[in-house]
């Protein structure tokens, strides 16, 4: 038996079925994928997405032959020859011991998926980072103190008036906020942009600080749906996936008392949405999305905008203290 990457469309259709057979779906985002052969049946499969690992199978016949093992470890040197040493895998319960023989650690775990991460860095770092940055620009030690925090996670792509007010409407609620701007690229705006804009707009306001998402928050990986801006069978999953680590981890560790989001009209956002009530139940609230003049403020709007070449109009959704900021990047953007 000798392990073979999938490159021919035959070889994923295979993958395919063998997947389906032990109830799991070739994922969307895949951008890698091994197997295993055993006298032309594939009887072990592994794939990644960035640095996530997932789609881990291996024929109930042969898992006493330390296939996943195998597998697992070749995966791992794939991604150290990539340059990526930190790793998370979404995978069965059954192979969370392989996974752990590895060194992995427990993100979370439910009846159907164990998620686990390894390598270089892992979440309660994260979460102590952020912590020694709350201190430092907020005054709040968070290990003395359960002080009244609110929270927004948005991708600001760009950053509109209707962002804005949605941070002022979390303010009104609550002593402080904490606003995690998305750090996959993919969008229209680059990360730095997107982060320039939401930071700048609000400086001003002393009660509010703006990070970046890390890798535990919407990630092109973890809910792949919301990069793709659609809908499979795993987008629920991943949406239940990411409402529950946000709840586990960064409300209890951050003093977040309640989570602000904004109506959707996109299914994979309305699906996230309800997953995020779902979890957190009275820690979420959904607020309508703000208007001006009749219009509904969105991003979306100031990207057809832009697409039509009306950057003047496109501008009147900006924030005034970014709209100059924002006018240069369009125009980078265009050159």
């Amino acid at each position: 038996m000798v392990i073979k990457d999938a490159v021919l469309e035959s070889e994923k259709t295979r993958i395919k079925e063998f997947l389906a057979s032990a109830g799991l779906e070739y994922e969307q985002n895949i951008d890698r994928t091994i197997y295993i052969e055993d006298e032309g049946d594939i009887v072990g499969t592994a794939s990644t997405a960035g640095y996530i690992i997932k789609c881990v199978a291996v024929l109930p016949d042969y898992r006493g032959e330390n296939l996943a093992g195998m597998l697992v470890g070749e995966i791992l040197k794939r991604l150290n020859d990539d340059g990526i040493y930190y790793y998370q895998v979404f995978t069965k319960p059954e192979y969370r011991a392989v996974f752990q023989s590895f060194g992995f650690t427990e993100i979370l775990d439910t009846d159907k998926v164990s998620v686990l991460e390894g390598g270089d860095g892992n979440i309660n770092a994260s979460l102590d980072k952020i912590k020694k940055q709350v201190y430092f620009n907020l005054g709040i030690n968070l290990e003395n103190t359960g002080a009244d925090i609110a929270c927004i996670v948005l991708n600001g792509d760009p950053f509109t008036e209707g962002h804005l007010r949605l941070a002022e409407y979390a303010l009104n609620k609550h002593r402080y906020l904490i606003v995690f701007v998305l750090e996959e690229e993919g969008s229209y705006f680059s990360f730095k942009e997107r982060y320039a804009l939401v930071y700048l707009t609000l400086k001003p306001y002393e009660n509010v600080l703006v990070l970046p998402s890390t890798k535990y928050i919407v990630s092109r990986a973890t809910f792949p749906g919301y990069f793709l801006k659609s809908v499979d069978e795993t987008t629920e999953q991943y949406a239940e996936y990411d409402a529950t680590v946000f709840k586990k981890y960064f409300m209890p560790n951050l003093s977040i008392k309640k989570r602000y989001v904004g109506s959707e009209t996109s299914d994979y956002m309305k699906i996230y949405n309800e997953k995020l009530k779902d979890v957190l139940g009275d820690k979420v609230e959904e607020v309508e999305r703000f208007t001006e003049k009749g219009n509904v403020i969105s991003a979306k709007t100031v990207r057809e905008l832009i697409k039509e070449g009306n950057v003047d109009a496109a501008a009147e959704y900006i924030p005034e203290s970014t709209r100059q900021l924002f006018r240069a990047l369009v125009e980078t953007h265009h050159e």
